[in-house]
């Protein structure tokens, strides 16, 4: 499908463009298959590059040769990378180096078809490889060409890692099935914080944000001037708050919220100009099939392969809990677990942080929270009150990736089953203790750890 639509387009129309050659849409079949012809002895491809053309050129000759390919995220840890590459079977690495024998040969745990394992941001240090077909992809891409329409046709920045399915799937293989022309950047390029943001996106019609970059874009906004060439905006990967929508839409901003999983092939839902409902994450994609039991969020996803080494379900439960109105749109509103979300979209259990806080001498007791915003912060119990917890954080800070690290803290009392914050076997009532410390004592200074 993807294929024959690149085809299709005006062949002297620029398909792909980072800071080196562009690749015009008549040259890119040509582009792909050279690459497939290097890909002869490649079993499973794993991908280690920055956005660039090349990325998208080896990721869609592994597509068009039929080779299961795995993007790594340039957020993970060495130890989540090593992990990846070894479970998913990774025979062949392509790093800006070279395109390299690693040794590795597709694991039987991996099902047949699958063309794309991706890894989440990892609600632990070991996160489970999503198994995708062709097929998956494609129906999601073809959705979002369909909904959108000819207004999405123009001029596409990747401003998300192409390593996370939401860039892979819904910015470049919907781009290029709608004929849009593909803006690469490097992400270091768009700075640390995104602080360089507002000069990429001059003259892009199109972009995929999660909630903390369009924060940072809308305080550019504020300073820098309107980007008037933008028509469409989607934000997903985290919860966002509606007064920030407003806000971004108040500055002549085109924000559309939507809603998706890595085992759906990123996008279920999504608002869109012609159809847009405050506090939803708009209509369900037209290939997706969903339902609501018991108040949870459930989709019939039949391109999801399965983990690797488990079987898929035939009805996948999200976790997410929420409800579909009359009109077809879809809410959520909140977590059946305790994974947090944060507002960059990083999946994180906040268990697999409260073992390394307490794998500390000096903390005892600790709770994280941070779902939805920009960082992880933790309510601690130290072991003796003069001990020094900001090194205690600096140390185990220093063994988790970025994303999971926690920010700021405060010390507070022992969490006791008499005081109704631990359950009866010791773990953390963590509704009553985030009630009793985040919301009642809201204005106290929360210490800073680095």
């Amino acid at each position: 499908m993807i294929f024959e639509a690149i085809q299709s387009h005006d062949p002297e129309k620029i398909a792909l463009r980072d800071e080196g050659l562009p690749v015009r849409y008549g040259d890119l079949m040509a582009e792909i298959e050279t690459r497939v012809s290097a890909l002869f002895d490649v079993s499973c491809l794993g991908i280690a590059l920055d956005n660039s053309v090349e990325w998208v050129l080896w990721d869609l000759a592994a597509l068009k040769a039929g080779i299961s390919c795995v993007p790594l995220p340039p957020f993970f840890t060495e130890e989540q990378t090593s992990h990846a590459l070894q479970s998913a079977g990774v025979s062949h690495l392509l790093s800006p180096e070279a395109l390299r024998d690693i040794g590795g040969r597709v694991q039987e745990r991996l099902p047949d078809g699958t063309t794309k394992v991706t890894f989440t941001s990892g609600t632990t240090g070991t996160p489970k490889g999503v198994c995708l077909s062709q097929k998956a992809m494609e129906n999601v891409a073809a959705s979002l060409v369909e909904i959108l329409g000819e207004d999405f046709v123009g001029t596409h920045a990747c401003v998300l890692p192409l390593a996370v399915l939401l860039e892979n799937v819904a910015g470049v293989y919907a781009g290029l099935m709608a004929g849009c022309t593909i803006n690469l950047t490097g992400i270091q390029s768009f700075g640390k914080n995104y602080e360089n943001i507002h000069e990429h996106l001059k003259g892009a019609t199109s972009v995929i944000l999660v909630p903390e970059i369009l924060r940072a874009l809308t305080a550019q906004i504020a300073v820098k001037g309107a980007l008037p060439d933008l028509k469409f905006i989607a934000v997903g990967g985290a919860k966002i708050d509606p007064a920030l929508i407003e806000k971004a839409r108040g500055m002549d901003l085109p924000v559309y919220e939507g809603y998706g999983l890595s085992e759906c092939a990123s996008v279920i839902s999504l608002n869109t100009p012609e159809n847009d409902k405050s506090g939803s994450v708009g209509q369900v994609l037209p290939h997706v099939h969903t339902r609501i039991v018991e108040g949870e969020i459930q989709i019939k996803v039949p391109g999801f392969l399965g983990y690797i080494g488990e079987e898929p379900p035939e009805i996948f439960p999200t976790g997410d809990l929420g409800a579909i109105d009359d009109d077809g749109f879809l809410s959520v509103t909140g977590r059946k677990k305790n994974v947090l979300i944060t507002s960059y979209g990083r999946n994180v259990s906040p268990e697999w942080v409260e073992s390394v806080l307490l794998a500390q001498p000096e903390i005892v007791q600790a709770v994280v929270y941070g779902d939805a915003q920009a960082h992880l912060s933790a309510l601690i119990v130290p072991a003796m009150p003069e001990l020094n917890i900001q090194n205690a954080l600096d140390a185990a800070n220093a063994g988790l990736p970025d994303y999971a690290q926690v920010k700021d803290f405060q010390i507070v009392p022992p969490f006791t089953i008499e005081a109704g914050t631990l359950t009866g076997t010791g773990r953390p009532r963590r509704e009553q203790i985030l009630n009793q410390h985040t919301k009642e004592n809201e204005n106290e200074l929360l210490r800073t750890a680095g």
